[in-house]
């Protein structure tokens, strides 16, 4: 998943400044009303419960194992998994990218006054039912704790951007969540800080936390819709109901147990599928499909068009390639709905990707169109910038032959296949295209790793990208000030693009919480990067899961990292 390092300046608001702007009282759980227009929400359909009481067994899997089910520690989508189970959150992404309040009585929004100052002063109203699984109350104190964990260094969490934007916070009473920012961010319903139980553990050091399996690997005390139960390592989670959990969007939990299990490869996840040890499965590739075939017929493979996108990155930092009429030349000598059939072998271009925050994103613009496949103008464009054909049929300048270096991993035959496409494609104009395939460590590897996109050792690459529903991922994406290099070895703008304009919607689009006003910015930003062609989206992906008939509610996510995210009210007929 794409996700922005935020660096922001401190701006700290007096407490008794807030409290005399402000009145805050606990309030009851309430109904999301007064925000229904936002084109943030959406509407939550769950199928009915069939039962009245905890019932059935879900067994689900993946190829990888969680190192952490700790929201301090958690970052593989593994660790999601079971993550989503057992702990709850302030408000949650369906989807569809909408958002929904969970453990908050509602979204904290400007149109319903939660969020103010312009977005200097966040507001979490928490249900008053809120209990850990041991039955103690979860208090207004437990979020700050949560937060302070997560910025202390000593506690090594994984993820500290984004809640980073928080400059303090304050509890005037244990329902009520009060954030003072350091600056107004767009991006702060993705960053509301978690709870953790300081009756639990906040007598033990933060830098011991990760050292103590009954926090970091096996949580004993959680508050999300289920409870750990047993724990083998590496192997499986054994999780019940949580009696205590209450939510403002989910209903259950609804089943007796929830099993994770992980499985070494594909050929043993696949057999235990097949062989109906597993009633719901994820985590492929698209080109691990054909390992899927030849299921029960009570077991369906459902591919959901995600969130995420293949393109081919230009190195902009490359003089050849500053020339926006080459790059418009790759592009139109490219038969993307081509490439997609024959590769993909789908059946028409649905697929294809026109920007790189496809649907569902709330941001997506649709007046954005695809580049037409049309070689003639390709031609015409490189030879307005001086290109000709010599003797062996290559496009020559100055004595300089056209030649250019494209680079991809090594590990997905659909995307070998993808670049020897564009090879042809390319020479057929007149382009020399050489392909190299690398390790992912060496592909995405660090500057100071020599990492192939880092250190920008190529002119073209092909790799994926995958969006979380927060558009804010795009500036360590494509921001100028997020190149990477030998000071600044983990930024993440491999295409080396450097525009003002871009620069300057990214910035807009993160410092406003109006919707609105985001969008705006937004669309500025996707429009000037499809004119510039800086990139060029190919076509989305596919989650794939295996999901058995008897499974109720299961709701695939665009998500890549959140095909659990309902979890809570996942149910088995029969």
């Amino acid at each position: 998943m794409k996700r922005s390092s935020i660096h922001i300046v401190v701006f700290v608001l007096l407490l008794a400044q807030m409290v005399s702007a402000c009145s805050f009282s606990p309030s009851a759980p309430a109904t999301q009303t007064s925000t229904a227009r936002s084109p943030l929400f959406g509407t939550y359909v769950s199928t009915p419960f069939a039962a009245s009481a905890h019932s059935g067994t879900i067994v689900y899997a993946d190829m990888q194992f969680p190192a952490s089910v700790n929201p301090l520690f958690a970052g593989s989508d593994s660790d999601f998994a079971v993550r989503d189970a057992l702990w709850a959150s302030p408000v949650f992404y369906d989807q569809s990218f909408h958002v929904h309040p969970d453990q908050l009585t509602e979204v904290p929004l400007p149109e319903n006054g939660d969020v103010r100052d312009g977005g200097k002063t966040i507001i979490m109203r928490l249900r008053h039912d809120l209990r850990w699984s041991d039955g103690l109350p979860i208090l207004a104190s437990d979020f700050r704790y949560w937060w302070q964990l997560d910025q202390n260094p000593d506690t090594g969490a994984l993820i500290t951007g984004g809640y980073d934007q928080i400059a303090s916070i304050d509890t005037p009473d244990q329902y009520t969540v009060v954030l003072h920012m350091k600056r107004p961010s767009g991006s702060y319903l993705f960053y509301l800080p978690y709870a953790a139980p300081q009756h639990a553990w906040g007598k033990i050091a933060p830098i011991q936390l990760q050292n103590m399996a009954s926090i970091y690997s096996a949580p004993q005390i959680t508050d999300g819709p289920y409870k750990l139960a047993s724990y083998v390592d590496g192997q499986s989670y054994t999780m019940i109901p949580n009696p205590y959990y209450h939510s403002s969007t989910f209903h259950g939990p609804f089943l007796a147990r929830l099993i994770y299990r992980a499985y070494s490869d594909l050929p043993a996840l696949a057999a235990a599928v097949r062989q109906q040890q597993v009633n719901v499965s994820q985590g492929y590739m698209e080109y691990q499909l054909p390992a899927l075939a030849s299921l029960p017929a009570s077991v369906h493979v459902l591919e959901t068009p995600a969130a995420a996108y293949e393109h081919l990155d230009f190195n902009n930092g490359e003089p050849l390639l500053q020339d926006v009429r080459v790059r418009r030349a790759i592009a139109l000598a490219i038969n993307v709905c081509g490439l997609i059939q024959s590769v993909l072998h789908a059946p028409n271009c649905a697929r294809r990707a026109t920007q790189v925050e496809p649907p569902p994103s709330l941001f997506y613009d649709s007046t954005i169109q695809p580049f037409p496949y049309d070689p003639a103008s390709a031609r015409s464009l490189l030879a307005q910038a001086g290109w000709s054909l010599n003797g062996q049929g290559i496009l020559s300048r100055n004595g300089q032959s056209f030649s250019i270096r494209l680079v991809t991993t090594g590990d997905n035959p659909l995307r070998s296949a993808a670049a020897a496409y564009i090879q042809r494609a390319l020479r057929a104009v007149g382009i020399q295209v050489q392909v190299a395939f690398y390790s992912l460590n060496q592909f995405f590897g660090l500057y100071t790793q020599g990492g192939i996109l880092a250190t920008g050792k190529f002119d073209l690459a092909l790799f994926a990208y995958a969006d979380s529903p927060e558009p804010d991922d795009e500036y360590n994406t494509f921001s100028s000030t997020q190149i990477p290099s030998a000071s600044n070895p983990d930024l993440g703008n491999y295409a080396r693009v450097n525009d003002p304009i871009i620069d300057q919607a990214l910035a807009q689009g993160r410092d406003s919480v109006v919707f609105a006003d985001r969008q705006r910015a937004y669309h500025r930003f996707l429009e000037r990067l499809a004119s510039q062609l800086y990139i060029l989206p190919l076509y989305t992906g596919l989650n794939i899961m295996t999901v058995d008939k008897s499974v109720q509610n299961i709701i695939p996510s665009a998500d890549l990292s959140a095909s659990d995210w309902n979890i809570a009210d996942w149910w088995r007929a029969g």
